[in-house]
């Protein structure tokens, strides 16, 4: 079934990608492909998060994403869509925002005069437990980065980051936004080069340093927390299948094999 959205109802949701669409319709949140195949990611990446022990052994959930075919702009386009997991009279608050407003001087300020990784993540995690009143807030942030370093999801910005707020309360903000994740943007990662290529220059954001030294240092501080079984090259095919034919044929073979190689390759870090 095609989904039809009203042009004029859309918001831009900035990233440090560009600006890619988003609508709400009723109860859903749809999101455009609008750099490759950032659907499909980020529907893969929640059905493979439904094999880990988020919300079996963590006061953490994640946020489940299904494909659709949407009609927008007189035309069809391929998109994902999640639920709107906000209560009434509920807000997201970005990490950006809870720590700007709360400190004494910017936070880009405070985080470049931190002279290594460790410090930057010890501060940005004990300082927005502090605020939110989150305990546990050092270890939804090493989870992120262990689901981004897994996935080489590039676009965790401290804008990406966030937290929920309902009259005076805080609570975790179910994990989301793992479209930039699988080589999705094929604008930046062609899809005529090897993935072995293109996975080695990527950088972890929000520090810009590499996945594996941003998750193990975040480790290193607060503990691991995602358990997750390393998966088969035929246990990803297995999820991928139903997410491909929403592509153009000539595309699904690369969009496999480069989501393949970079989860049979993450897993081994």
């Amino acid at each position: 079934m095609t989904v039809r959205l009203a042009t004029d109802s859309k918001i831009a949701e900035t990233s440090s990608k560009g600006n890619r669409e988003k609508w709400r319709d009723g109860a859903r949140w749809y999101k455009l492909d609008q750099f490759g195949y950032e659907a499909l990611a980020e529907t893969a990446i929640s059905a493979l998060l439904e094999y880990s022990n988020i919300e079996s052994d963590t006061p953490f959930c994640f946020t489940r994403y299904r494909m659709e075919r949407v009609h927008v702009h007189g035309r069809e386009r391929t998109a994902c869509s999640s639920e709107h997991f906000l209560s009434e009279g509920q807000s997201i608050i970005t990490l950006s925002h809870l720590l700007g407003r709360h400190g004494a001087k910017p936070l880009l300020d405070t985080l470049t005069a931190l002279p290594s990784d460790r410090q930057r993540i010890a501060y940005i995690a004990e300082a927005a437990a502090e605020i939110s009143g989150l305990a546990a807030f050092p270890q939804y942030l090493t989870l992120l980065f262990e689901v981004d370093a897994l996935f080489l999801n590039d676009d965790r910005h401290l804008n990406n980051i966030a937290v929920l707020y309902k009259n005076g309360r805080y609570d975790y903000c179910p994990i989301f936004d793992n479209g930039a994740g699988l080589l999705s943007n094929t604008m930046l990662s062609p899809m005529d080069i090897d993935p072995k290529a293109l996975m080695q220059p990527l950088l972890a954001r929000p520090f810009n340093t590499s996945f594996t030294r941003q998750r193990n240092t975040a480790r290193r501080l607060y503990g691991t927390q995602l358990e997750i079984p390393r998966f088969t090259s035929a246990q990803i095919q297995e999820v991928l299948e139903p997410l491909l034919p929403y592509y153009a044929p000539r595309d699904r073979g690369y969009i496999a094999d480069r989501v393949c190689a970079v989860i049979r390759a993450r897993q081994n870090v």
